[in-house]
């Protein structure tokens, strides 16, 4: 996932999202110019149920702009729309990733 500025990989885990059941997601997080960025929140919605993820996930820094958001739990399946916010500097920008989980 990308951004103007900033560039974003993730992945589950486990690699495989179970409804209800907590899972984490681990994020690297740089700048276009390769720099490390910081992941300042991410939380999770259905735009269709107007439902959120009905938690608050913490964030564990691993170093490098390595991230470790633990806690995440979807209730239902169904289209899910993950929010995610980080800076280098002081503005935040936000980008957003679609999931589906059945």
């Amino acid at each position: 996932m990308f951004s103007s500025h900033y560039l974003l990989a993730f992945r589950p885990e486990p690699l495989r999202i179970e409804v209800g059941e907590p899972f984490s997601l681990l994020f690297n997080v740089c700048t276009k110019n390769d720099m490390p960025a910081e992941l300042v929140a991410v939380d999770a919605q259905m735009p269709e149920g107007r439902r959120g993820a009905n938690n608050r996930p913490t964030i564990v820094s691993l170093g490098d702009g390595r991230y470790r958001v633990e806690g995440m739990v979807f209730p239902m399946p169904g289209r899910w729309e993950l929010s995610i916010d980080v800076r280098a500097g002081e503005e935040i920008e936000r980008l957003s990733h679609e999931l589906e989980v059945k």
